[in-house]
């Protein structure tokens, strides 16, 4: 893609006849020189000279901005290339080049948005329909993305990279037989297109033919010697095959590469305690969690090797480490109580079983079907692939890109919940959600002595003992919740709505703490990942898609937000929580039928005009979208504008 991109730059002719122009000129062939020579920052300053001299010249700010995106400042040649389309509104290049920045800040709609800007004005370039494609592969709309490679293919009959993204588009339809031949016509046209043999290696590996993967991983790392992630799949691949020391060894040089690599740290520690070097296992554990503070896994399993190593009392940390980041981690609470019953602490143990055996009757109360850590017979101690990766581990730490500005976003899998849970457990203290529960009119009661140590109920004792009971299991419901243990939470609301079933913010909070819980799940559920062509080569070694399965039932979320309708006619945030969970289901016309009875109920209700208008302008309908983002910032939401900006014609 640079190599494409300084072709055109070389072949820009300037003319002029004043000085002004002809000193404009001077500082931007100076700057295309500096940036044809890979001295960027050098490029850049002469690039600011001319834009000082001549402020319009759109021109200067794309080049700027291309010289910005090879130093991986994506966020800073978004805004000159922006700034070029400004001053020329038939910019192709602009609009391509800020797509492609737009895809290293993963603002995916933001860049198909461009690169049908650049198709209206250039419609016989590939590559533009192969970058939207490749947005569309990464936002799960896969039979638009194989209609954009399609097109591709068409223009350019030898276009490697649109084969091998429409083999990942067809795998994940579960076209096999249509993957393989696309990223075998890939390799036909270029031999060493190693992102190709990575993808075919990946599905070989998924269908278990471990000797076949290991053959596509060695033509990767033939062609690609500090390709990581080919050794790291070829490690995995050798211990399939029980090949351990080969598998070793592999980890060890994608170490060498990339020592701060999470996978291959986690993967080595525990094949290195399956050779018996436990100490050194340890180590590698170690630095994970030096690079992962959060990640329970390690935890857990640093504690099951302290263990073997006879360090109890470390065991014993490490699985409380665990279980303050996952309270309901019932396979922790089991291996803490045995460390206790070793360490002469039998209350602790019979405790700490007692705490697992209620964590795991809950789960299997529990008619939601979603992965747990309460499930105790899942093997915690599972090598980490590129499939289950982002459970657990940033895949990697090398060359790291800039995060983008979550200004706003937009579904599948994107939207923001900052308006989801407005009344209840979204909020960060105690206090604000017992304020948020008064303002509705409930009266918040007794002191709760699973929590009396806590600061706020210190203070509010006194108001608690004299104000009804029922209210308060809900604010310990909501509590509860807090800290992540949502089971607990969630057998509170089931207790509290047995005893009074007209309770209708009992089952508004428990369809928002089921909500929070899948939210909450699916960070830790598997994710299912192939590798995608770099869209640069500032030297990131892969890009990875991913898709997650949904497992959820948020249809029990429908009924309890339902529930709480009929129970409370006139409470409407009832209505707003439905249509935002149809959002996330991807039932984009419930949705907005649930956000037209709220905004009947409250012209002012600048949340689900938000909502609604994001909505319409998923769906191509931005004539109302662009309507409702007008009435959402003039009833005070900023950042409505930005998505006007962007999506609506001034």
């Amino acid at each position: 893609m640079k190599k494409f991109l300084l072709l055109h730059l070389l072949l820009y002719v300037f003319s002029g006849t004043t000085f002004s122009q002809l000193n404009v000129n001077h500082f931007i062939n100076l700057g295309r020189w500096n940036l044809g020579n890979q001295k960027y920052k050098e490029a850049i300053e002469y690039f600011n000279t001319a834009i000082e001299i001549k402020p319009n010249m759109a021109e200067a700010y794309f080049l700027r901005g291309v010289a910005k995106d090879y130093l991986l400042d994506y966020i800073g040649s978004e805004q000159d290339f922006t700034k070029a389309i400004q001053i020329k509104s038939n910019y192709t290049h602009a609009y391509y080049y800020r797509g492609v920045s737009r895809i290293n800040l993963k603002k995916y709609y933001l860049a198909i948005n461009d690169f049908s800007e650049a198709i209206k004005f250039q419609p016989i370039e590939p590559d533009f329909y192969t970058y939207r494609g490749y947005c569309r592969i990464n936002i799960d709309q896969f039979d638009m993305a194989v209609e954009d490679f399609n097109k591709s293919i068409s223009l350019l009959k030898k276009n490697k990279k649109a084969f091998n993204f429409r083999g990942v588009a067809r795998l994940m339809l579960k076209d096999t037989t249509g993957a393989l031949q696309d990223y075998d016509e890939a390799i036909q046209i270029d031999p060493e297109y190693f992102y190709a043999y990575l993808n075919k290696g990946s599905l070989y590996y998924e269908k278990k033919q471990f000797d076949t993967a290991i053959v596509f991983f060695n033509y990767v790392i033939q062609y690609d010697p500090l390709n990581t992630s080919a050794y790291i799949n070829r490690a995995l691949s050798n211990h399939e095959l029980k090949r351990l020391k080969n598998a070793i060894a592999d980890l060890d040089t994608a170490l060498q590469i990339e020592p701060e690599n999470s996978i291959a740290l986690f993967n080595r520690a525990l094949m290195k305690n399956q050779a018996g070097d436990l100490n050194s296992a340890i180590l590698d554990l170690d630095k994970v969690i030096h690079l992962n503070p959060q990640n329970v896994l390690c935890f857990y399993n640093r504690a099951v090797f302290k263990i073997e190593a006879g360090d109890l009392q470390g065991a014993f940390i490490d699985f409380s480490h665990a279980i303050e980041i996952y309270p309901d981690f019932a396979k922790a609470y089991l291996n803490r109580s045995y460390v206790r019953q070793k360490l002469n602490d039998i209350k602790g143990a019979y405790a700490d079983k007692e705490k697992a055996e209620k964590i795991i009757a809950s789960v299997n109360s529990n008619k939601d079907e979603y992965v747990s850590y309460a499930d105790t017979s899942l093997n915690y101690q599972a090598f980490v692939t590129f499939k289950t990766s982002n459970r657990f581990f940033n895949p990697s730490t090398y060359n790291s890109k800039i995060e983008p500005e979550q200004n706003f976003a937009l579904l599948p899998g994107t939207f923001n919940n900052a308006y989801f849970k407005r009344i209840t457990h979204l909020n960060n203290d105690l206090y604000t959600v017992k304020t948020e529960l008064e303002n509705l009119g409930f009266v918040i009661s007794q002191e709760l002595d699973e929590y009396k140590d806590n600061e706020y109920y210190r203070e509010k004792i006194d108001e608690f003992s004299k104000i009804d009971k029922s209210q308060i299991h809900i604010l310990q419901g909501i509590y509860t919740s807090m800290l992540k243990n949502f089971n607990e939470a969630i057998t509170v609301l089931d207790e509290t709505i047995q005893k009074d079933s007209t309770n209708f913010l009992a089952y508004f909070s428990r369809a928002n703490i089921r909500s929070e819980m899948i939210d909450f799940m699916k960070q830790l559920d598997n994710e299912t990942e192939l590798y995608l062509t770099p869209l640069n080569q500032n030297g990131v070694k892969s890009e990875i898609l991913k898709s997650t399965e949904d497992y959820f039932d948020y249809n029990l979320i429908i009924t309890d937000l339902l529930k709480a309708k009929k129970l409370s006619p006139d409470f409407i945030f009832c209505d707003y929580n439905v249509g935002n969970t149809y959002l996330k289901m991807r039932e984009y016309k419930n949705a907005i039928e649930y956000y037209n009875k709220v905004i009947a109920a409250d012209s002012e209700f600048k949340e689900a005009y938000y909502n609604r208008g994001l909505t319409y302008i998923y769906l191509k309908e931005n004539e109302n979208g662009c309507m409702d983002m007008s009435k959402a910032g003039e009833l005070g939401i900023e950042s409505a504008y930005q998505v006007i900006g962007r999506f609506c014609d001034n």
